[in-house]
């Protein structure tokens, strides 16, 4: 009798039990049909899943068996679910050249075919004939998106998708290889020819020529030489001359670039302080540059048909007026070669190549066919409209080569903290290819820090960013945050996103860390300080960094090495929202 009690208690429970659970399957199954329903609508609802799964960077991405890091979005998904590349990851990754034509359409060039994709066109060409597209390119955040299977298929890659997962596959055997010839005249990518006249200012005009042709053929600026001699932070007169780091200090610091005064133009140079800055009139800011020199001459060729034009260095027999002089120049084919042991004194772009330029065409005896076509900075009087022939056998063609790769509207970021405005001098460690490095700020306002810059002194690099709020002393770094990692194959300067944005609040101290593991470097960080007459402007007394070789121990850079530590940090405003 007791067990028939028990037994029915335990029968009532379960009945209990079982109508609760019953109860709340309905409910839930009720919601997963409502929202089932929602997908009957889906201009309403993927738009809302692919900004989600975009935020959480749930699309995946396997190039021949190796997941690609998307940290940065160059691919997405569109608003009907569908993998997207941005022109960047037609550049960086399926290795093509790319850029916009105008507003709404981009050229797409894979070795000697040539695409044209137009926004909202569910139709391209393909060296002038028509294809079927399967989706339409689309805007996002201002850039051009094109599908991911229609690239493939433009490239010959192998294309697998799984919907269910968000993951997209891509083989190939080999990347194109780029053409034997290659001349940014005929995309209409480069820029104005100036003429320095007897003044030092070839550096100057050729990474401000350099940067009007990355932004070409939409955007088109003529930069002041003038200001970014004489506003940025050297101090020097313009006799003195310069080298292509200071013009990236000067860029990378946002004092420029500035738009040349004309008639048409009343733009005046930006105002920004020693620690932080928000430009007044620039409307652009430089946010990624790749560094090469001598031994990398396909790499620049690479960085010309994908980004444009790349400021470089030679050795010029500047006495003679425009060469004519120089047994190393043949005034009648325009074309120039040193084969000699003295440095560089000259700065000139890089617009394109001909393999199979005649040797013959040379002053000089060289091995091989072969030149760089160059735009010069003495005018269009010079060589053909200001343009000649650098052979590849040159002594000096490639050192100190700059490509401006990320350039930015002024909105991206609009605050910039740095205590670095004369850029990298030099560099520091501790005689290992790894260090960690640590900037101090103070906020100087409620903002949202969104990332960081740094300078990898080497080719494959591989970082981790952190952020440490509410920052007091060096102990405060054992709290740090990791924010962003990842692996940069380039030597250059980088801006690094988080993988979600920092709050701060006005007058609060953070704190970003850097660590760099840089192959074949001893000393992988990058350093202002005073070195010789170009650099005794620099001001230590503007920042406050460490470094250390574990992350745990900590040495006050300004103290140790008299230096600044090269690594910035970007933020936007936070903006207050009344009711």
């Amino acid at each position: 009798m007791k067990l028939s009690k028990r037994f029915l208690a335990f029968a009532l429970i379960l009945a209990i039990t079982l109508f609760w659970k019953l109860n709340n399957w309905n409910d839930r199954y009720a919601a997963v049909e409502t929202f089932r329903g929602a997908a009957l609508n889906e201009d309403v609802l993927y738009p809302l899943m692919s900004k989600n799964l975009n935020d959480s960077n749930q699309l995946k991405i396997f190039i021949n068996g190796q997941e690609y890091s998307n940290t940065q979005s160059y691919a997405i998904l569109d608003d009907s679910l569908n993998p997207v590349g941005s022109l960047e990851f037609i550049r960086s990754v399926l290795k093509g050249s790319a850029f916009m034509e105008d507003e709404s359409a981009a050229l797409v060039q894979i070795t000697d075919n040539v695409y044209e994709y137009i926004l909202d066109n569910t139709t391209a060409t393909e060296n002038g004939d028509e294809i079927d597209l399967s989706i339409a390119p689309s805007m996002h955040l201002g850039e051009l998106y094109i599908g991911i299977e229609d690239l493939c298929k433009a490239f010959g890659y192998a294309y697998e998708y799984d919907k269910a997962t968000y993951t997209v596959s891509i083989q190939y055997d080999k990347v194109p290889s780029l053409p034997r010839d290659y001349d940014l005249r005929d995309v209409n990518r480069v820029s104005t020819i100036r003429n320095q006249g007897s003044t030092s200012t070839c550096w100057a005009c050729a990474s401000l020529e350099a940067l009007e042709s990355s932004l070409l053929p939409v955007h088109q600026h003529l930069f002041s030489v003038d200001s970014m001699i004489n506003e940025n932070s050297f101090d020097l007169d313009q006799s003195a001359g310069g080298k292509y780091t200071m013009a990236l200090a000067y860029l990378l610091s946002w004092q420029g670039p500035v738009e040349e005064q004309t008639e048409e133009s009343d733009t005046t140079p930006a105002i920004i302080s020693s620690l932080t800055g928000e430009t007044q009139e620039n409307q652009i800011h430089l946010q990624e540059a790749h560094f090469y020199d001598a031994e990398n001459l396909d790499e620049i060729k690479w960085a010309v048909y994908q980004y444009g034009g790349v400021s470089t260095s030679i050795y010029a027999s500047v006495s003679t007026s425009n060469l004519t002089g120089s047994s190393s120049y043949n005034r009648r084919t325009n074309s120039y070669c040193y084969t000699g042991n003295a440095k560089p004194n000259h700065d000139v772009v890089i617009i394109g190549w001909d393999d199979d330029y005649p040797a013959s065409n040379f002053s000089e005896d060289v091995p091989a066919n072969g030149a760089f076509i160059c735009q010069n900075s003495w005018g269009t009087g010079f060589g053909d409209d200001g343009v000649f022939y650098i052979s590849y056998y040159d002594s000096n063609i490639g050192n100190q080569a700059v490509s401006y790769v990320k350039i930015d509207t002024n909105n991206t970021y609009n605050y910039i903290y740095q205590s670095d405005l004369c850029g990298w001098v030099g560099q520091i460690g501790y005689s290992k290819q790894w260090a960690y490095g640590a900037n101090t700020f103070v906020a100087d306002a409620d903002q949202q820090i969104e990332a960081a810059g740094f300078y990898a002194l080497g080719t494959d690099t591989s970082y981790q960013v952190y952020f440490v709020t509410n920052y007091e002393n060096t102990s405060s770094l054992s709290e740090k945050e990791l924010v962003a990692s990842g692996t940069v194959s380039q030597k250059g300067y980088y801006t690094i996103k988080f993988n979600s944005p920092k709050t701060v609040a006005e007058g609060e101290s953070f704190a970003v860390v850097l660590y760099v593991n840089t192959p074949d470097t001893v000393r992988p960080l990058a350093v202002e300080y005073v070195t010789d007459s170009m650099t005794q402007a620099v001001d230590i007394t503007d920042g406050k960094g460490f470094i250390s070789n574990n992350g745990l121990d900590w040495e006050n850079v300004e103290d140790v090495v008299q230096a600044n530590l090269c690594i910035k940090a970007y933020a936007n405003n936070v903006v207050e929202v009344f009711e």
